[in-house]
């Protein structure tokens, strides 16, 4: 099978139930974007959560259609999917791909895959402006290329990005390593991972481990009687 196909075999493993619009024509990119929300949602899942999905007009529904560019988590020109996530005794969570969050300059950047809170999320689209990213649990980065090495400027803007977002956590995610790349993030301290591909079992276990981690953080906040 191509990477394509793998990405999409894997995303259907990690759903286990919902169809998703991605084919094997679709971008790699855009697959390993809804690759790491099935991530996200799977991590969440398998630590007790319930996870049900729907669209912008709060529909539940079973087949899932994700941005392929940069939108505003409140448009209702497509009826793009997200899922809901919750955590007994926690307030819900909401799992997002290609929106755009609001940092603290009052720009809006575009997060990959956006874990927040759904009373944010609610409020997004009430009064149709980006959420804010200090609100927010875990803002991932996800970089796919199919030749070469991830460029040292992915790592640049997502320093920048993890500055003006400050969301409780960000993550660096590639499908590729780079040595410049990593002692760039690592000398900033930053959360990233690199080789994360389905056939990796390693490093999608070390992924899991910093997306358990930004949920364990979260319900420390709001439900610390829940153990996950």
């Amino acid at each position: 099978m191509s990477p394509v196909d793998d990405l999409l075999q894997e995303i259907q493993n990690l759903l286990a139930g919902p169809g998703i619009f991605y084919t094997s024509a679709s971008q790699p990119w855009d697959v390993y974007e809804g690759y790491l929300f099935s991530l996200a949602v799977s991590t969440a899942s398998s630590l007790g959560a319930s996870v049900h999905y729907k669209d912008v007009h709060g529909s539940t529904v079973n087949n899932l259609v994700f941005r392929t560019t940069p939108g505003r988590l409140y448009s209702t020109k497509h009826p793009y999917t997200h899922a809901i996530v919750e955590f007994d005794r926690a307030p819900a969570l909401e799992v997002h791909v290609g929106v755009q969050v609001q940092g603290n300059s009052g720009v809006a950047h575009e997060c990959d895959v956006l874990i927040l809170p759904s009373d944010e999320a609610a409020l997004s689209r009430q009064i149709r402006m980006a959420p804010r990213g200090n609100k927010c649990l875990l803002a991932i980065e996800c970089k796919y290329h199919t030749a070469g090495p991830v460029d040292i400027g992915h790592a640049r803007n997502f320093e920048g990005l993890h500055s003006d977002l400050r969301t409780a956590r960000n993550l660096f995610v590639s499908n590729t390593g780079a040595p410049n790349v990593v002692k760039y993030l690592s000398a900033r301290k930053r959360g990233y991972e690199r080789e994360v591909v389905p056939a990796n079992v390693n490093t999608v276990g070390y992924t899991r481990g910093q997306i358990r981690e930004a949920f364990k953080i979260y319900l420390g906040k709001t439900a610390p009687s829940t153990v996950i």
